[in-house]
């Protein structure tokens, strides 16, 4: 199975223009968007090509942000610019704004070829607390990372161009609803939608149906082993369940999903150990009210800031004195999140996962260790 960069060299000495855009497309500039653009934009211009992004390398200016690390996004930034079918493409419209009280972080980038087309990626969670924060408030309200998204289409989309418009995680949640809310001028412009792996809309917090809308321009793709894709799951027809070089929820990353050919290599269903987990999920947050959620996730995301860490990889870091400051925040956090954390594990022994979970936590140090 090939990977991302292989498809790139692969690929690389053909335009846009001249193959049409491809599935495989989609995912590699979602991944370039996970990139700090930065140092490109340093001085403020616009136009910037991806091959400019080459400094980047040169001068170990890059930066991926993103949960574990840059493993794999080096080499595909460094493929992406070296050819013509990435590098020649125009960037513009770069924002990365981040703000950890109240929480925001919104990144959003623009490609586009000389000739007519275009894509619009938003950028997934990065590596901040705020950041994980503000994806599961997606349960109990409307985010302002949401809405950025939605003005950020409707400012930089413009008729007369063949837009495509993408993300991975977060950045995929951003797509559709930006999608499904924005202008019928600005839609009318949009030939597909690419949702990468990346939770829908909460019931209670937006109409479902929205999705209609969109639909018959989505295309929908998760991993074998799929958790966040099944979080309020987007009911979209054009859905297709890829392959990944990583095992469990590692799936989730971006830079792990599989090609065959040139083409997404696709798997005939999804792993049985992943309907586990979705169960165990759906069940958990059934059964929490949406009061309930408010307090919850304000109550835990304060108790992992506790010990000062910012970011997820501070956290892992902060050795004992950052893991007491959690536990002792913890001790003082209400009824309803000690009762909400200590009912997720009776919901994955109920699955059958108690032993997959233990498994997969193992993975992820293993592979954060490499």
């Amino acid at each position: 199975m090939d990977t991302l960069s292989d498809y790139i060299r692969w690929m690389g000495d053909f335009p846009i223009s001249t193959t049409g855009f491809l599935d495989v497309d989609a995912l590699v500039l979602c991944a370039l968007s996970y990139i700090d653009l930065s140092p490109v934009f340093a001085d403020g211009g616009e136009g910037r090509r991806v091959r400019d992004c080459a400094e980047m390398i040169e001068h170990d200016d890059l930066r991926v942000m993103i949960t574990g690390g840059d493993k794999g996004y080096p080499e595909l930034l460094a493929c992406a610019a070296a050819s013509k079918r990435f590098g020649e493409l125009r960037m513009d419209g770069y924002v990365d704004i981040f703000r950890p009280d109240p929480p925001l972080q919104f990144s959003a980038v623009c490609f586009h070829d000389d000739e007519d087309f275009s894509f619009l990626a938003y950028r997934g969670t990065d590596n901040s607390i705020a950041g994980w924060k503000e994806d599961f408030m997606i349960s109990f309200t409307r985010t302002e990372a949401q809405e950025m998204a939605l003005r950020y289409a409707e400012e930089h989309i413009v008729p007369g161009r063949r837009w495509y418009v993408g993300g991975q995680s977060k950045g995929s949640n951003l797509a559709l609803y930006a999608g499904c809310l924005m202008s019928w001028e600005k839609w009318n412009a949009i030939e597909r939608v690419f949702l990468l792996d990346g939770p829908g809309f909460c019931p209670e917090v937006m109409d479902p149906n929205l999705i209609r809308r969109i639909d018959a321009k989505a295309t929908q793709i998760v991993p074998t082993f799929c958790v966040v894709g099944k979080l309020f799951a987007p009911e979209v027809r054009d859905t297709r369940i890829i392959r990944s070089s990583n095992s469990g929820f590692l799936q989730h990353a971006l830079i792990s999903w599989g090609v065959d050919h040139g083409k997404l290599a696709l798997a005939p269903a999804h792993e049985p150990e992943s309907l586990l987990a979705n169960e165990a999920m759906g069940s958990w947050i059934a059964d929490i009210s949406q009061d309930d959620r408010v307090v919850f996730v304000n109550e835990l995301f304060d108790v992992l800031a506790a010990g000062g860490a910012e970011t997820l990889d501070e956290i892992r870091l902060g050795g004992r004195e950052g893991i007491e400051a959690i536990l002792r925040r913890l001790g003082e956090s209400s009824e309803i999140t000690k009762r909400t954390l200590s009912d997720l594990p009776k919901y994955a022994v109920k699955a059958g996962l108690d032993k997959l979970l233990g498994r997969l936590g193992a993975e992820r140090e293993k592979a954060i260790a490499d």
